[in-house]
């Protein structure tokens, strides 16, 4: 029975109230948190790209005459959507303002989901982070229609604008979404582990591929660092040195990818030139800095180079997916080999396009599969069967010495038993069944191995020097050997 209580009937229910409450399931989460999902990425981009042009109208003494149409025209290139310039049509776009955004909502998405109870709540936060970027594009596009006539900024596709607003964005979404979704998912559909580790290592070797194409970029700026000298020189003054390095910074995603796919293979364009491993065909390209990136003479022998990394990436898939499983292992570089091709055919298709008069700029990203898949997947089927052969020949060797079935443990209970056959123990007496029955019934042995007879009569003793064996002869302990002095003895 409760104790008595000199509490008030109202402090009494609030006690229970506040129980039922802790007690009670998470509640959804408020309307504001959810919208906050959906405008927070907008928000900050939009004011980014505004002061951004702002300080570049001003520093060049334009005003701010044309601000907002600038403004919506940076949120649009923000998530590859092509541009149309006093005219000219500019599809190939940075990539650092995508990989911003999208790593914005990423952010948002995965913090939003952190406290997430439900599937259902998952999907509203994860809809929300993509509804709210499109109606930022929907106003871009309307404020770029109202200023047209005003400004050198062209009306753009709007289909293509909400497809690419949703493909950037619901992708970063995705990706928020799968620490939270990844075991439901992988127990709902079977995935094998198989397929699990085939996927990690596509994706290793896709990062492998990226990080071979940013060295080699690397060592083109250092053997052309004059070249790209001359043209930030083109800027004439600091404002339009700032402005075309900021440009090619954006820009240097887009390179770095062209010259991973360079590496496997494929070939690359920018204006007029055209440039694979091994040779160069020059023509006219747009006076940018990261341009003079571009070599202008064939390569020759030091483009096979480019070559260790898909050979690293292939091995490295090999390695990744190593299983005592020859066909399980075949499986598993096949996943890995299609995943880092389908990454690469994304990422050639997104980092290229049109530039204007130019032509095209980038490589074909079905074509740049395609190489992925030869160069990577020789590799990795080589590093495969080398495996399998090398394997094959260990055990035959092995088979051939009599230790196919090598343990250590093994071989220390051998030495063991090698040893225990180093001393043999030798019993000369006449009468093994004697010893081999020392507890006879009536009979006890004692320290000294006298043997002791407990219904022996009292009247009967022996006042001999000898030892009585079973038999009832009469041993002398000096007798010569196989006698009782032999008795017990190692050998």
């Amino acid at each position: 029975m409760p104790a008595p209580t000199s509490d008030s009937l109202a402090t009494r229910l609030r006690r229970v109230r506040v129980a039922r409450r802790a007690d009670a399931e998470p509640r959804v989460q408020a309307t504001w948190d959810v919208v906050r999902v959906g405008v927070t990425v907008p928000t900050v981009a939009w004011l980014i790209i505004a002061v951004a042009i702002a300080v570049v109208q001003l520093s060049a003494g334009a005003g701010l005459t044309g601000l907002g149409s600038a403004t919506a025209a940076g949120w649009l290139a923000a998530n590859q959507t092509a541009l149309n310039l006093g005219g000219v049509t500019i599809s190939v776009l940075p990539l650092v303002p995508t990989l911003l955004v999208a790593l914005g909502t990423l952010r948002v998405v995965r913090r939003a989901t952190a406290t997430a109870a439900t599937t259902g709540e998952l999907l509203r936060i994860g809809g929300i982070a993509v509804a709210g970027p499109l109606v930022a594009t929907a106003l871009g596009l309307a404020v770029i229609a109202e200023g047209t006539a005003s400004g050198p900024v062209g009306n753009p596709n709007p289909l293509g604008a909400f497809v690419t607003t949703l493909v950037v964005h619901g992708v970063a979404a995705v990706i928020g979404v799968i620490p939270r979704i990844a075991e439901p998912f992988f127990e709902e559909f079977a995935i094998s582990p198989t397929d699990r580790v085939g996927t990690r290592a596509g994706t290793a070797a896709f990062f492998v591929l990226l990080g071979g194409g940013a060295l080699a970029v690397l060592a083109s700026f250092v053997i052309h660092f004059r070249r790209v000298g001359e043209l930030t020189d083109l800027g004439h003054g600091f404002d339009g040195y700032l402005g075309l390095t900021v440009l090619s910074i954006l820009y240097l995603p887009n390179v770095v990818i062209g010259a991973a796919a360079v590496a496997c293979g494929a070939s690359a364009s920018l204006g007029g030139t055209l440039v694979d491993a091994f040779s160069t065909h020059a023509g006219a390209m747009p006076p940018l800095p990261i341009a003079a990136l571009v070599p202008q003479d064939d390569m020759g022998a030091a483009g096979a180079l480019l070559f260790i990394v898909p050979v690293t990436a292939g091995v490295l898939i090999g390695r990744v997916t190593r299983s005592a499983d020859v066909l399980a292992h075949l499986r598993a570089v096949a996943v890995a080999v299609a995943v880092v091709s389908g990454l690469v055919v994304v990422a050639t298709g997104v980092a290229g396009g049109q530039v204007g008069e130019l032509g095209h700029a980038g490589v074909n990203a079905p074509l740049s599969g395609v190489f992925v898949v030869a160069s990577l997947g020789v590799t990795a089927l080589v590093y495969v069967g080398a495996g399998w052969l090398f394997g094959s020949l260990r055990e035959r060797r092995g088979a051939d010495r009599g230790d196919d079935d090598f343990d250590l443990d093994g071989l220390l209970d051998g030495d063991a038993d090698l040893d225990d056959d180093a001393y043999t123990y030798t019993d000369t007496d006449t009468d093994t069944g004697a010893d081999a029955d020392a507890d006879v019934e009536g009979e006890s042995v004692d320290v000294d191995g006298a043997a002791t007879t407990s219904d022996a009569d009292p009247d009967d003793t022996d006042t001999g020097t000898g030892t009585e064996d079973d038999s009832g002869e009469e041993l002398d302990p000096s007798g010569p050997p196989g006698t009782a002095a032999d008795r017990g003895t190692k050998l």
